[in-house]
């Protein structure tokens, strides 16, 4: 079951994206809070901007990690930790995941594909 919940999910993330010049891509994403409030299921995460973004690149290199910039605080670091989450259950492995406290804004996540 959960390796149909990573095929599901993949393929939901690939067919929402556009393709986009290989030079073009993007590495740098922010996630709101209020873009997070909203109910939350497997096909509402993969579709939530800029999620599909992300995991796409992620997808196309594996080898990067994912650097997860959190607000500080118990509340970043909850908000943090369910988004690993739902990138696990998307298919980014948490090993493949840093959590690191410090965003530039008290309403965002910022997360970025870094190099190994």
């Amino acid at each position: 079951m959960k390796t149909r919940l990573c095929t599901v999910a993949a393929s939901v993330l690939c067919a929402s994206l556009p393709g986009s010049p290989a030079g073009a891509q993007e590495r740098l994403w922010s996630l709101s809070a209020d873009t997070w409030a909203q109910p939350r299921d497997g096909r509402s995460v993969a579709q939530m901007e800029p999620l599909p973004e992300l995991a796409a690149a992620w997808f196309r290199q594996p080898a990067q990690r994912i650097l997860v910039r959190y607000p500080g605080g118990e509340e970043g670091l909850l908000w943090a930790h369910e988004l690993r989450s739902w990138l696990i259950a998307l298919g980014i492995p948490g090993a493949d995941q840093e959590l690191v406290a410090g965003s530039h804004q008290a309403d965002r996540i910022e997360i970025e594909l870094v190099a190994r």
